[in-house]
């Protein structure tokens, strides 16, 4: 009888084992996921906020299954899971068919149906973390792993489903738990039929693909969403969607106008604008339309400044649509290479080529390579005469964050290093922002960056040309100082074109002349040597600080940390103290006080591990942005790096001072703290040198690299709910599971106001510090002895 029961018991646990494996990798999957579409709904895509929410609803449903849920026998638990795992699945399905059905673009409504998910999730893994906390390192490698596999099967999502139609499948999944915890008690018949609805729910998912079943994610209607502003009082009956595509960089669309046919646009998420112009292909004869239209932008004016030596080969950051390709071609560049890191961009443009004249397609001195621009830079084997990268990005951001944008990475003091390096000795970027305060900020970047070459303040203004316009300013960045016979020749050349395009409002040599703007006024300053720039960057009322690779915040305009992460912070922190210490004030009531030690010292492990954990992950991803390119890819990666290690580590963990989880609490902090200082220190050095080879390699690398940091940050979680074990106190498993969760969402915030504060090098010793932390509270746990644990039992 006794052996039944063993085997019972082994066969329960390898079941939750499977599904909790199924449960993380489709929660993961629709977390990453759920970025994208909040992306297209959003002025920002709430990466971090949902990345928040997620753990937050995970957090809160362990405290509520610690409050609500009592029952007793193994039997119970695995029914009560079972429902919840059912009504994850329905949640699922609820969250994009209301998005879908009724535009959900309030932020009221769509974050409280994205949290559901979660926090019925957290009431499941804390049920499970609790029933069987004696094989905690088994079930907690069983989670990651999952979630390892999860977060690398959203790459694979995008490229066989639309988003909508990826989701229902991920509900499929956790509808397959479902029903694989409910084969205890129910029928073998209903099982049957649900175990066939489910596959062939699958089979039909994966047969229909990419076609829309349930329709189209809505984008919201922002004043930072230029789908809804390109044209003034556009009516929904005005344009034409015609072709959507969804993938790792977002939802790219190609907008018909019914008022128009000169002008095709592509959007990212409903945002970041790209035209796309009708082109007849003839670079000689394209008509005064397309002549017109591509003059009054203020990008193409510095071109008409060139000389023949001075236009033999281009580099464009960011084509989408063709436009500095066009005007490269139109104004005789010769060899024009053009770096976009969207390959949907690039399809839809040589499809459409018939529109645009093939000019991704039939020119032979055009050549479109799918990449991220500063990686294309460091590979780069010859030097180009101009670099041109024109509104590399709007507020509304085309990647995992606004917070984590590879467009921040291309506008720092080492990217402006790394464009000098490779060009001629008459070469120049062309840069062209959004407004003036973006210039100004581009501006002194760039100051510090020619400063790092040995450049002072004042010789750095020989180097510039500027064009002043209000809404699309654009600079001339000359690589070695321009002469004052090249600036009469500008100035005259200036003088002659037609009234009504945008004008050169700074040139050097003419300092009579130059217009009374803000820029100017900085720069007249920077001459006359009357504030020094550290003053006049503190003296602004806006950030215009220098942007480097260590926090590239470049579209962050005010100054210090926005108040909408303060807040945050202060909310998540409040609600993190109530539930620790309401609870903290019964439990001291109901045991002797020698024993408050034993549940206070565990806390405060779970708290640690939980900010200590977030801000490591968070700062390792920013990171991983440089050197992989795409948000999203590097948080797949890391994410499945980070898991798979940590579920190895899980696994594995138990096998250091097996009989003593506070020993090995103690050994694995340190190790923990010293292998990630060698982490931090030496890999960069590695990983730039790796910059010059492929994505696939970079991502292999990345992953090899953090899976030993992984592998040892799996083993503290399971560890200290083995010592409540020991002690116990399992029963406090589910309340220490959510205020893990919800202080790893303070973990998350406290990144990204640290980072802003300190960068992110600084960040991550802040992270780590907090294993220190748990390093200290191990000390002062004691192990009760068996005995008196019978004793107390009795």
């Amino acid at each position: 009888m006794r052996d039944c029961e063993v085997c019972l018991i082994m066969n329960q646990k390898n079941l939750a084992c499977l599904n909790l494996f199924l449960i993380s990798t489709a929660l993961i999957c629709f977390e990453i996921i759920s970025t994208r579409i909040s992306s297209v709904i959003f002025v920002n895509n709430y990466a971090f906020i949902i990345l928040s929410l997620a753990i937050l609803g995970l957090g809160t449903g362990g405290v509520f299954s610690y409050y609500k849920i009592h029952s007793t026998t193994t039997a119970d638990v695995i029914r009560i899971i079972s429902r919840f795992v059912f009504f994850t699945a329905i949640s699922l399905g609820l969250f994009i068919t209301s998005v879908i059905w009724f535009s959900i673009t309030n932020p009221f409504v769509y974050f409280p149906l994205l949290f559901l998910p979660f926090f019925l999730a957290g009431t499941v893994y804390a049920l499970i973390f609790k029933t069987f906390a004696g094989d905690s390192f088994q079930v907690y490698a069983a989670d990651l792993i999952g979630a390892a596999l999860g977060s690398g099967a959203s790459i694979a999502a995008f490229k066989l489903f639309t988003v909508p139609n990826a989701v229902i499948f991920l509900a499929l999944i956790l509808f397959l738990a479902a029903v694989n915890f409910g084969r205890g008690f129910l029928k073998k018949k209903i099982i049957t039929g649900l175990y066939s609805i489910v596959i062939l729910g699958m089979l039909l998912l994966g047969f229909l693909g990419h076609r829309n079943i349930l329709g189209e994610v809505p984008i919201g209607n922002f004043p930072e969403k230029d789908f809804y502003y390109v044209y003034p009082d556009l009516d929904r009956f005005d344009y034409e969607i015609a072709e959507s595509r969804w993938s790792l960089y977002g939802r790219s669309d190609l907008v018909e106008y019914y008022n128009q046919d000169a002008v095709k646009q592509i959007f990212i998420d409903g945002a970041a604008g790209t035209p796309m112009y009708r082109f007849n292909g003839d670079p000689q004869n394209p008509g005064p339309m397309l002549s017109n239209i591509l003059v009054s932008q203020s990008t193409t004016i510095p071109f008409m400044f060139l000389r023949e030596h001075e236009k033999n080969n281009m580099l464009v950051i960011g084509p989408g649509g063709g436009k500095e390709v066009l005007v490269g071609l139109l104004t005789g560049v010769r060899y024009i290479t053009g770096v976009e890191v969207n390959p949907d961009f690039v399809d839809i443009v040589k499809e459409q080529s018939s529109f645009n004249g093939g000019i991704y397609t039939i020119f032979p001195n055009i050549r479109i390579f799918v990449k991220e621009g500063r990686h294309f830079i460091k590979r780069a084997d010859q030097k180009y005469d101009l670099v041109v990268m024109a509104l590399p990005s709007t507020e509304q951001l085309q990647n995992i964050d606004n917070l984590a944008t590879s467009e921040n990475y291309l506008l720092t003091v080492e990217a402006i290093q790394d464009y000098l390096k490779i060009l001629t000795p008459e070469g120049s970027l062309i840069f062209t922002v959004h407004n003036r305060w973006e210039l100004i900020r581009l501006i002194v970047t760039t100051l510090y960056a020619f400063a790092d070459r040995g450049i002072s303040n004042q010789e750095a203004l020989n180097h510039f040309v500027i064009l002043g316009d209000d809404y699309t300013p654009t600079i001339v960045i000359k690589k070695n100082a321009y002469s004052p016979g090249e600036i009469d020749r500008i100035q005259s050349a200036s003088k002659q074109l037609p009234p009504g395009l945008a004008s050169v409002t700074y040139l050097p040599y003419h300092w009579e002349e130059i217009d009374d703007t803000i820029e100017n006024k900085l720069l007249k300053t920077l001459r006359d040597r009357l504030i020094p720039l550290r003053q006049l960057i503190k003296q602004d009322q806006y950030d215009i600080s220098p942007v480097y690779d260590d926090s590239p915040y470049f579209y962050k305009v005010n100054r210090g940390v926005q108040p909408d992460y303060l807040w945050l912070f202060m909310g998540v922190i409040f609600f993190g103290i109530v539930l620790s210490v309401a609870p903290m004030i019964k439990i001291k009531r109901s045991i002797v006080k020698k024993e408050v030690r034993n549940i206070i010292y565990p806390l405060v492990i779970f708290i640690s591990i939980g900010i200590g954990f977030m801000i490591i992950e968070i700062t390792l991803f920013q990171k991983l942005i440089l050197y992989l390119g795409s948000p999203t890819i590097s948080l797949s990666i890391l994410l499945s790096s980070l898991l798979t290690g940590m579920g190895l580590g899980s696994f594995w963990g138990s096998k250091f001072h097996p009989k003593n989880p506070q020993k090995r609490l103690k050994f694995i902090s340190l190790v923990i703290i010293l292998f990630g200082v060698v982490t931090f220190l030496l890999f960069p050095y590695l990983l730039n040198e790796l910059l010059i080879y492929s994505q696939a390699l970079r991502s292999i690398v990345c992953f090899c690299l953090m899976l030993p940091l992984g592998f040892l940050m799996g083993i503290p979680f399971p560890s200290a709910i083995e010592l409540l074990k020991l002690n116990n106190l399992e029963k406090y498993i589910p309340w220490m599971y959510g205020i893990n969760g919800i202080m790893s969402v303070a973990g998350s915030v406290s990144a990204v106001i640290l980072s802003m504060t300190f960068g992110f090098s600084a960040t991550f010793f802040i992270g780590l510090s907090l294993y220190l932390i748990v390093f200290l509270a191990t000390i002062y746990i004691s192990i009760v002895p068996k005995k008196s644990v019978k004793a107390r039992r009795k």
